[in-house]
């Protein structure tokens, strides 16, 4: 391959994505006075989940008791959770909420002018409010161009850059490299700091967000960053006819009194938790819907009748906003009068729940390199996952990132580059453009990986053939993508993310496969009960030079008033829904 020109941009933080997380890390990391540049592949406040989120975010006002929004989260994760964060996390969530009203963000108010309030999904006293995020990424983008910060929308990241031009490294990392998803230019970014925000793990072709493919978690792996809980990031959600139609939020719907019924009109949910209903963690509604339909009990509806008129009113509003919803349409029956049927979904799916490890200012445990949002792992929430955390968790650890990260690289110089790495860097990138495809095209690619984890029920109940299984169809699809070609820019972008997705495949099914028991949503039928000898940690993986290296974490200490003993072996939620043995008060 000939030599090829590579441009090299300079800042003192690199920002990698433009979602709720890389924006405020960039506004808050050019507010002190950094060099900031931000690089995302799509074009920010256009594109990726924070954009497409479902319009609810935690809302702690200052007359709120802190204290028992701690209590609830930690509680409700299952105490898995750094609870100096978790309460970092809410105080912080209070002054993005002021800043989303100062920049004139759409915020649903009651008839007093107040924020309008209320519990959803997995709430008891945890509120939450609802903003417009389209708009909320339209005024973040100007706030962070007022700045200063240098945004390159459409260009593809496809690796860091590292000290010694080894992955994983034994050094620090000293930026990022990509090309322009136009033309195919590269250009290496130097940076004395480095911070990943590319958003969920996710397989294209399946949700909404079709461009977010945890880019930032394969990259990050590659270079020896320590991932955390990737067992943990399939999780489920619920739409209607998915991709094709707008349903609006399931979580602002259950919040306002709507309701999932069986084809005998049965409010099932009372049997699984008679306090929180279709309210309750996710995993175990998805987990009942399974089981009301492998009970005969199908289809599921979404019973919206029962819905105060409100959330009507609210629901025109803000879909008038975002391209309008198929409920307020003439395409289906009156939603007022006939419930709707609803599907659920279960796959790679993750806001925070497995990803990058960090600690309390997001470094992660390579010099250089700081995560945010929903690429890293969340460590305020432990296994809870309540409707609108995901956003507060990338609204303040972007916050966060982007403060320690201006911090320490005030007191830097410039990395040196490795000789020769910018070459090595640019064959990788760009070598598929000269090569031939491998029978199968990279769209082609993209579907397979769509069936790899199998039907909802295969996806949620693991065991080690199965795993062995579904890791053997990710590694023939890894080489696949080593081995095609691409025709065009477009398609060489498609495929680093097929690469992505296939590697965050991999260590999802690696970490899956060394964690022997089920805890929450992760579900091994094999080992089905939930071990806290054993499992009561956070479970670590990197990749070193002889191989993958797993960790078992134990978590920082918290508060005297919120510890727990270890509990006996009992099975775990999933286990006992699917078994048909499920008592509500066991897993409160």
């Amino acid at each position: 391959m000939a030599m090829r020109n590579v441009d090299v941009i300079d800042s003192d933080v690199l920002v990698i994505g433009g979602g709720f997380a890389g924006v405020w890390a960039a506004l808050r990391a050019a507010e002190l006075g950094a060099q900031v540049v931000l690089v995302d592949k799509a074009y920010v406040s256009r594109s990726g989940a924070s954009t497409m989120s479902g319009g609810i975010t935690t809302c702690p006002l200052p007359e709120d008791d802190l204290d028992s929004w701690v209590e609830e989260f930690v509680v409700k994760g299952d105490f898995m959770c750094d609870q100096a964060w978790t309460r970092k996390l809410l105080e912080g969530q209070r002054q993005r909420v002021m800043e989303l009203a100062e920049w004139g963000v759409p915020i649903v108010r009651d008839e007093e002018g107040k924020i309008r309030r209320f519990t959803s999904r997995g709430m008891v006293k945890v509120r939450v409010m609802q903003y417009t995020p389209k708009l909320a990424m339209e005024a973040l983008r100007r706030e962070a161009v007022k700045q200063g910060v240098r945004i390159i929308d459409r260009f593809c990241i496809t690796d860091l850059m590292t000290s010694d031009n080894a992955y994983p490294t034994s050094g620090s990392i000293t930026g990022a490299f990509g090309f322009d998803v136009k033309s195919g230019a590269c250009t290496a970014f130097r940076a004395k700091q480095t911070l990943l925000a590319t958003g969920m793990l996710n397989i294209k072709g399946i949700y909404k967000v079709d461009n977010d493919t945890g880019d930032g978690v394969a990259m990050a792996w590659r270079a020896g960053a320590r991932l955390l809980d990737m067992e943990f990031t399939f999780n489920g959600h619920f739409s209607l006819v998915m991709k094709q139609y707008n349903l609006g939020s399931y979580n602002v719907a259950v919040a306002n009194g709507a309701r999932l019924v069986n084809r005998h009109g049965e409010r099932f949910m009372g049997k699984y938790d008679p306090i929180r209903f279709e309210r309750s963690e996710l995993s175990r509604v998805v987990a009942a819907f399974v089981r009301e339909i492998a009970s005969g009990n199908g289809p599921v509806y979404l019973d919206l009748r029962y819905c105060v008129e409100s959330y009507w009113a609210t629901l025109k509003v803000l879909s008038d906003a975002s391209g309008g919803t198929i409920l307020l349409s003439d395409k289906i029956p009156d939603p007022r009068v006939h419930p709707v049927p609803i599907e659920a979904n279960w796959g790679l799916w993750a806001g925070g729940q497995g990803g990058i490890g960090i600690d309390i200012d997001c470094r992660t445990n390579l010099p250089g390199l700081f995560a945010a949002g929903s690429n890293a792992r969340n460590p305020a929430t432990g296994t809870h996952a309540s409707a609108g955390s995901p956003t507060a968790f990338a609204m303040n650890s972007g916050f966060f990132a982007g403060e320690a990260a201006a911090r320490e690289a005030a007191t830097m110089d410039l990395p040196v580059l490795a000789a020769g790495q910018l070459q090595e860097l640019a064959e990788k990138a760009v070598a598929p453009l000269e090569r031939a495809a491998a029978g199968i095209t990279v769209d082609s690619l993209h579907d397979e990986l769509s069936t790899v984890a199998g039907d909802i029920t295969q996806s949620m109940e693991w065991s080690e053939p199965k795993l062995k299984t579904m890791l053997a169809r990710a590694d023939s699809l890894h080489s696949k993508a080593g081995a095609t070609g691409a025709s065009s820019v477009h398609d060489l972008v498609k495929l680093h993310e097929a690469r992505n997705v296939c590697e965050n495949l991999r260590v999802v099914y690696l970490s899956a496969l060394d964690r022997t028991e089920s805890r929450e949503w992760v579900y091994r039928s094999d080992f089905p009960v939930t071990d806290d000898d054993n499992w009561f940690c956070s479970h670590g993986m990197r990749s070193t030079s002889d191989g993958s290296l797993f960790e078992r974490l134990p978590f920082p200490p918290g508060s005297p008033a919120l510890t727990r003993a270890k509990q006996p072996p009992r099975p775990s939620p999933i286990a006992a829904i699917f078994a048909g043995t499920y008592e509500p008060s066991l897993y409160e």
